[in-house]
């Protein structure tokens, strides 16, 4: 059975030197935990290495946090669904007046949400949300035009407080051109909120995209006071460029796959030798892996396979080894998720 090993002590020390990159510029850290289905003991990791809180987009991976770690600060940053209940956690992001009526309507903060299990004592205390903008990503976000008025509606409600404002970029169309116009787009909001007389506590930059940004050369505006970071922790790169973050190391999340079959194959550029590994695209959808060994690559996978040829020269392993490799944050969470994968956690 294919093998996700997971090193909860590299998790910590990435958070860490991410955590301590951030506060040198008085800058927290959210550690984003849907990359691994909100497991536990990576969000505790993460809170260890110095994640002031913990942020999902899916209401199981929350309730699992919630029950594991009540002490915790939990983001959902998630759209909220206006037709069905959800976990509102302990701040929601909102992108529309619907949206935010459906957080409202949850009731106060620390009342049972509907559908889901009341671990905190009653509070009556508004929701808290905070305003997701759209600054060039094209997918989720109100729009700069018309941020002011979404604020005013939340505003008009006693039953929600408005925390501050967000913004996600290079998850859907950012292209990395676009992250600095992004970052300033959503300080731009910040400013323009506080200019019409908002009280505006957070100012979330992005996610783990933006840890490029911050080069000798370069620095965050200073309405930013937190990131968003699931992918830097668990893979130790920034997510535009993919670069190695300083501190951090990229295997902390490693794949092993048994070699099911090797044989020279007959294919159109002549005789190539390759290994058939007993994992594949309903594993690791279409995300890249990299190989620890040298001299593998791939040629390709299929639902149940991949596909490696060897270069020449090389002795690579036989029938009945194990490959391993290191996944791209779309190959992990796909491995993560998969009911064919066995994950190992591991404290050194």
């Amino acid at each position: 059975m294919p093998e996700l090993r997971v090193n909860l002590d590299t998790i910590s020390r990435n958070t860490a030197a991410v955590a301590s990159l951030l506060r040198a510029i008085g800058v927290d850290l959210v550690g984003v935990t849907k990359g691994c289905v909100g497991e536990p003991r990576v969000a505790a990791a993460m809170l260890a290495g110095g994640a002031v809180a913990l942020a999902d987009t899916r209401d199981l991976n929350l309730a699992r946090l919630r029950a594991a770690l009540p002490a915790a600060e939990l983001h959902r940053i998630h759209l909220p669904s206006v037709t069905e209940p959800f976990d509102p956690a302990d701040l929601c992001y909102v992108s529309s007046a619907a949206g935010a009526a459906a957080v409202a309507a949850l009731g106060p903060a620390g009342a049972p949400a509907p559908g889901a299990a009341a671990l905190r004592r009653f509070s009556g205390a508004p929701r808290r949300v905070m305003i997701q903008v759209e600054t060039g990503d094209q997918r989720e976000g109100v729009p700069v035009e018309q941020l002011l008025d979404l604020a005013a509606v939340i505003a008009a409600d006693p039953r929600l407080t408005l925390e501050g404002v967000g913004t996600n970029y290079a998850c859907f169309k950012g292209e990395p051109y676009g992250i600095d116009a992004s970052v300033e787009g959503v300080a731009r909001g910040a400013r323009a909120l506080r200019g019409a007389g908002y009280e505006i506590h957070r100012v979330s930059g992005g996610n783990s995209s933006v840890l490029w940004h911050l080069r000798p050369d370069e620095m965050l505006p200073a309405e930013v006071t937190e990131l968003r970071c699931g992918e830097a922790l668990l893979l130790g790169h920034d997510a535009l460029f993919y670069e190695p973050l300083p501190g951090c190391r990229w295997d902390a999340c490693i794949l092993r796959a048994e070699v099911l079959e090797r044989y020279t194959k007959a294919v159109p550029e002549g005789p190539a030798e390759r290994l058939v590994l007993g994992i594949g695209r309903q594993d690791l959808s279409s995300g890249a892996v990299t190989f620890l060994e040298p001299g593998l690559s791939e040629v390709g996978r299929s639902a149940d396979y991949l596909v490696v040829e060897i270069a020449a020269g090389f002795e690579a392993p036989g029938v009945g080894s194990m490959i391993e490799m290191l996944p791209a944050y779309e190959a992990l969470v796909a491995a993560w998720t998969s009911p064919f994968i066995k994950v190992e956690f591991q404290d050194r």
